[in-house]
C-alpha cells in the first residue's frame, strides 16, 4: 500500500535548482511579511552564515525574539490535493538545541514561517516550533492552520512562476 509518509524523493540537479529558488522567492517574501506584521530588528542569518542551521532570520516582536525557519511550498500537490505537510528536516531538533545552547541564542524562540504559493498570490501563516509537539514537519491540513497565526491570506506577489508551479485548477 502506498504511503506518502515514506516514498522517497529523488532529485535530479534541475529539480533541486528549482527547489532552492522556490526558497529563495519565499525568504524574499517572508522578509516583507514580517515587516508588515511588526517584526523588528529582523537579520537574514543566511547573510551572517551560508546555510545557518535551522534558520532563515531572527527577528523581535513584542519584546519576544525568535529564530524563524521559512518553509515556501505549491499550496497544493500535483494531484490538486492541498500540500497538506511542510518539513523541516530530519535534524531540526538537534539544530535548535544546538543553537539555544549558545550564549548567542539561548533567549531566542524557535518559530517558522510556512509560505504556501500559488502562480499570483501566496498566504503566510507564523507558528512555534513548541506547537509541532515534536514533529518534524508543520501540518498545513485546514484544522491546524486555525491554531496559527495569519500573517498573510490571498496576497498578490509579483515573482515569475511558472518554473515551480504544479499543474492544478488555479484558485486565484
Amino acid at each position: 500500500m502506498y504511503d506518502p509518509a515514506k516514498r522517497e524523493i529523488k532529485l535530479t540537479s534541475l529539480e533541486g535548482k528549482r527547489f532552492k529558488n522556490l526558497g529563495d522567492i519565499g525568504e524574499s517574501i517572508a522578509m516583507k511579511v514580517l515587516l508588515y506584521n511588526q517584526f523588528q530588528n529582523i537579520v537574514d542569518l543566511n547573510e551572517v552564515k551560508a546555510n545557518f542551521p535551522f534558520a532563515d532570520y531572527s527577528a523581535k516582536r513584542d519584546g519576544k525574539k525568535y529564530l524563524i525557519s521559512v518553509k515556501t511550498r505549491n499550496k497544493y500537490e500535483r494531484s490538486g490535493r492541498i500540500n497538506s505537510r511542510y518539513k523541516l528536516g530530519a535534524k531540526v531538533y538537534e539544530h535548535i538545541e544546538s543553537l539555544l545552547a549558545s550564549d548567542e541564542w539561548s533567549d531566542y524562540i524557535p518559530a517558522w514561517l510556512a509560505i504556501s504559493i500559488e502562480p499570483k498570490c501566496f498566504d503566510a501563516y507564523f507558528g512555534l516550533i513548541e506547537q509541532l509537539n515534536g514533529g518534524r514537519g508543520i501540518n498545513m491540513s485546514d484544522k491546524a492552520k486555525r491554531n496559527y497565526e495569519a500573517l498573510a491570506l490571498n496576497n498578490q506577489h509579483e515573482h515569475d512562476f511558472s518554473d515551480f508551479g504544479n499543474v492544478y485548477e488555479k484558485k486565484c
